[in-house]
């Protein structure tokens, strides 16, 4: 049995075989008086090698992941597994079972609450057991996201460099094996609570994603999510029959100044481009459509920098403060790993 703070669980991680059953979060409210909540896990374990944990459901409005991971599970022949496969595919189910970003229990955001704390609330209890019992048992992780209920993101891979050089090499090599047709890099910097920072101090190397979004399903980014994840299980050995051969590589982005897209008030946003289209600084962004004054001609927005959109607002309505669009510059591999 491992267990920390309300959360438990008693599957075997260690034999050979698969396994299926749940991580259990003890937690009583007006709807759980008293409950045992169920967070799925699956465990393919087959000899010796590397073991690489997949995870979903961080955001409970984000589903390419859940779906290719919950397919995944029962798609993997036991006997051609070297090593362990870990695999979360509802890994904040609280938020997954209300299709809502943060946790309905405590109102906090699973990837904010890192490295997590056994006596504050539910949501830091799951990230502080995850942190605590599997990180430790990887070699490498990976976290699929999407844009959930408020963004749309071209399929990417979200690359964070950590200081050490080796954990950085390895990280980029990941992402050239993910293949998204983008590869955000970023480094490490003062994200409060992040899956992956905390993944990386405890030196396990480590992707995220953002594949489609809206709260729909995309078929295309549900493909490119399952070839994805394919690569990753190839490229680290533990499923050598899985994806590509060679690694697809990426073409890396990072943040530029001005980047962002703001509202500058409340109305409803019609953007000019869609996502992945390559823009100047000084071409209109789109326009704010007054909602209370008619009269009122729509407001143009324009671009403050010159790149490739990777995300827009999902939600017509928008909010002064509303990441509207957002843009990022390309760099060189080299340069990807030269952040920071």
């Amino acid at each position: 049995m491992k267990a920390y703070g309300p959360v438990s669980c008693s599957l075997d991680l260690e034999s050979d075989g698969f396994r299926s059953g749940n991580i259990r979060l003890d937690h009583s409210s007006n709807e759980h008086a008293a409950a045992l909540i169920p967070i799925p896990i699956h465990v393919l374990k087959n000899g010796e090698g590397p073991t690489v944990m997949l995870s979903a459901g961080v955001h409970g409005d984000e589903y390419e992941g859940q779906i290719a991971l919950r397919a995944l599970a029962h798609r993997i022949p036991l006997g051609e597994v070297t090593g362990r496969i870990i695999l979360l595919p509802a890994f904040n189910t609280p938020a997954v079972r209300a299709a809502t970003r943060v946790s309905p229990l405590d109102g906090v955001n699973l990837n904010r609450a890192f490295p997590g704390a056994a006596d504050q609330g539910p949501t830091r209890a799951i990230a502080g057991f995850v942190l605590q019992h599997l990180i430790p048992l990887c070699d490498f992780a990976l976290d699929l996201h999407s844009g959930g209920t408020t963004g749309l993101y071209e399929d990417i891979g979200y690359l964070t460099l950590a200081p050490d050089p080796a954990l950085r090499a390895r990280c980029v090599e990941a992402a050239d094996w993910l293949g998204a047709p983008l590869t955000y890099a970023t480094a490490m910097g003062d994200t409060a609570g992040d899956y992956d920072q905390a993944a990386l101090k405890a030196q396990v190397a480590f992707l995220s994603t953002e594949y489609g979004g809206g709260a729909v399903l995309s078929l295309n980014s549900l493909a490119a999510a399952r070839g994805g994840i394919r690569n990753i299980l190839h490229w680290t050995g533990v499923w050598k029959q899985a994806g590509a051969v060679s690694p697809p590589g990426t073409t890396y982005v990072t943040g530029v100044a001005g980047g962002l897209v703001l509202a500058p008030e409340a109305g409803l946003f019609e953007p000019a481009f869609e996502v992945g289209a390559a823009v100047e600084a000084g071409q209109t962004a789109g326009w704010i459509h007054d909602l209370d004054e008619p009269a009122r001609p729509p407001r143009p927005l324009a671009f403050e920098a010159s790149g490739r959109i990777y995300m827009r607002r999902a939600p017509v309505i928008c909010h002064a403060g509303s990441i509207l669009v957002a843009v990022a510059r390309p760099i060189s591999r080299d340069e990807a790993l030269a952040l920071g």
